[in-house]
């Protein structure tokens, strides 16, 4: 069965605030029905999410991953964690720098973003444009390293 880690901060949070994406909400219920559905958050502890994800009715995920740092740091190191366990997922991501340092690891990355969150920029160049042949290249990278087997980790 196929594994995603839906990021909660931007995705079925809104940042801030009690409130959900009523679209994060929709699309927790699509994939939770069809995946592996693991959620990921750097801003609440694990009792804190649950009794937010229970407010809502929000229940069937797999996991809860908590990271206590945030931006790109703290994802890949809870992803980390996922990854030592065999699970190979999407992430759906909503901080562009944060799906950038994603796909650099050999992650596949969906980024959304909310009209309601205000425009985000993407992870850009020095002209603000990030290079077509970038873009390539680190897919072409993914790539690679989705066909390199991974070697358990040993501590």
């Amino acid at each position: 069965m196929f594994s995603a880690v839906l990021v909660v901060e931007g995705v079925l949070r809104i940042p801030g605030t009690e409130g959900h994406y009523d679209t994060g909400w929709s699309l927790y219920q699509a994939l939770n029905k069809n995946t592996r559905l693991h959620l990921l958050s750097h801003t609440w502890t694990e009792p804190e999410i649950a009794l937010w994800l229970t407010k809502r009715h929000i229940t069937g995920h797999q996991s809860y991953l908590h990271t206590p740092e945030p931006g790109p740091a703290g994802r890949l190191e809870a992803l980390q964690r996922i990854r030592t366990q065999r699970i190979g997922a999407l992430v759906i991501e909503s901080d562009p720098a944060c799906a950038a340092a994603e796909l650099a690891a050999g992650w596949s990355t969906a980024l959304i973003t909310s009209a309601l969150h205000g425009p985000q920029q993407p992870p850009a160049g020095p002209s603000g444009i990030r290079p077509w042949d970038d873009l390539a290249q680190a897919v072409e990278r993914q790539h690679d390293l989705r066909l390199t087997p991974h070697a358990p980790e040993h501590p």
